[in-house]
């Protein structure tokens, strides 16, 4: 006969499913919380103490959903898990997965044969299920959620880095490029010849006018030889690349 209990402890799930209900009163009366007492207490019945061990088992590692005072158990939870509860419809899932060859009276029916309706124990698996996966996709909308809002946290530091970085005058991608090409082109202008030939400059050539620059500005942080050369080199690499042709 199938129980219609909503939900069971983990003791009289194991009184069921070993079929030893005419016993019952007897073996809830020994404390639950001392190791192996159904073992002592009852060695003709060894499969009453693997039963709630394996019960207890599935309950700590969360195969088994279980509640402590209406309140979801968890891993982290230490309690004495015979005061817990297990949903009838989380049983019926357990049973079908990890025991499918077993159809203990009390869940299953073995005398009804409704042929064109949903069974009873078909919704219930299907029920808890549906709120397994519920759990799951509320679990992920929280990630999502977290994730959302870390990534507007990191545009906003990135807008203000970009605000700070322009306000210290550094140069963007955008306007070093742009700082290339001008230096370049006054390069170009200073240092070349004009179409009838003629020289434009009072120097000769590059080395002359960065000597001319280093020795005016002497020790200025940004105007050492090195940079002015790097600086110039990357200016005429830019300005041929823009140049047609």
């Amino acid at each position: 006969m199938i129980s219609i209990r909503s939900s069971y402890h983990p003791i009289e799930v194991a009184i069921l499913w070993c079929d030893l209900v005419d016993h019952a009163e007897e073996i809830l009366q020994v404390d639950l919380s001392l190791p192996g007492s159904l073992l002592r207490h009852f060695p003709q019945w060894p499969l009453l103490h693997k039963s709630i061990e394996c019960i207890n088992d599935a309950i700590g590692c969360g195969d088994l959903p279980a509640t402590y005072l209406g309140c979801p158990m968890t891993t982290a939870i230490q309690i004495h898990r015979e005061f817990c509860c297990v949903r009838r419809a989380d049983l019926l899932v357990w049973f079908m997965r990890n025991f499918p060859d077993q159809k203990p009276a009390f869940l299953f029916s073995s005398n009804l044969d409704h042929a064109e309706c949903i069974s009873l124990n078909t919704h219930l698996v299907q029920q808890a299920d549906l709120q397994a996966s519920q759990r799951i996709i509320e679990k992920l909308r929280e990630e999502l959620k977290a994730t959302t809002e870390e990534m507007t946290a990191l545009v906003n530091l990135n807008r203000e880095l970009s605000e700070k970085l322009n306000a210290c005058g550094i140069p963007s991608e955008l306007s070093e490029g742009t700082h290339n090409l001008l230096v370049g082109a006054l390069l170009e202008v200073t240092l070349g010849k004009s179409k009838s030939g003629q020289r434009q400059s009072i120097y000769p050539s590059q080395a002359a006018l960065v000597e001319a620059i280093t020795r005016r500005f002497p020790g200025m942080g940004g105007l050492s030889k090195h940079t002015i050369d790097r600086r110039f080199a990357n200016a005429r690499r830019h300005l041929a690349q823009a140049l047609p042709g």
